[in-house]
């Protein structure tokens, strides 16, 4: 379950096509596991009051039997800040294992708690939380660059994601028919890996999701709606 949310949070933001900054939006997803329908999952960007502040929130809801692995409105929420074109992370929190992240760039600390666990680490240059990565990744995909990695607090822990581009597909949507640029994620040397195919011509919003082991789809998410 926390890969899939940490997948979902992840996933490209659109952006207008050739443009340098983000515009707010609404998708939903249908996701499917193991072959059945499991739910929906909703994504939003919004601007905040503040200088060049958002908010990302996403909700996932299980249905029927996958209401247990797929817990009903499970909630996480970025929000971060652009400065000099780059990702600024603030503050960070889900509802899964009620996570709180609070990034305090002047005293070079980030802090917060897991299950009720505090911690405190060292931040780095371009340290990201789970959600404001898919910023960061946008920012690099609209300026022509394919990023090779990032590093996230990740449930108290800073972690290391390499990313990878794997190729290009016409995919079928709710929001028509695109050509998209396939990518992926993965923890060194970890066997799973998630496939975005996002769609340029849609500002990189993913129209399909898929996680595999190997060669093996765990679940997959098809846009159903998207609102900008």
């Amino acid at each position: 379950m926390k890969r899939l949310l940490l997948t979902f949070v992840a996933m490209c933001l659109p952006l207008a096509a050739g443009a340098a900054s983000l515009e707010p939006f609404s998708a939903s997803y249908a996701i499917r596991w193991g072959g059945m329908n499991a739910g929906n999952a909703t994504l939003r960007l919004d601007r905040i009051p503040g200088d060049d502040m958002w908010s990302y929130e996403s909700r996932l809801q299980g249905r029927g039997l996958f209401r247990l692995a797929l817990p009903s409105n499970q909630t996480a929420r970025s929000v971060f800040q652009i400065r000099d074109g780059h990702v600024v992370p603030l503050t960070y929190t889900s509802s899964e294992k009620d996570q709180k992240v609070d990034f305090d760039w002047n005293s070079g600390r980030v802090t917060g708690s897991v299950s009720g666990k505090a911690f405190d680490l060292p931040v780095q240059e371009g340290l990201l939380d789970e959600q404001a990565v898919q910023v960061a990744l946008m920012q690099e995909l609209m300026s022509g660059r394919t990023p090779s990695r990032f590093v996230l607090v990740d449930e108290g822990r800073i972690k290391d994601y390499r990313y990878a581009v794997e190729g290009s597909e016409m995919i079928e949507s709710a929001a028509g028919t695109f050509r998209t640029d396939i990518y992926s994620s993965r923890r060194p040397g970890s066997r799973k890996a998630t496939y975005f195919w996002c769609a340029p011509e849609l500002g990189y919003i993913p129209l399909k999701v898929e996680r595999r082991d190997g060669k093996d789809v765990e679940w997959s998410m098809r846009l159903t709606s998207l609102d900008r």
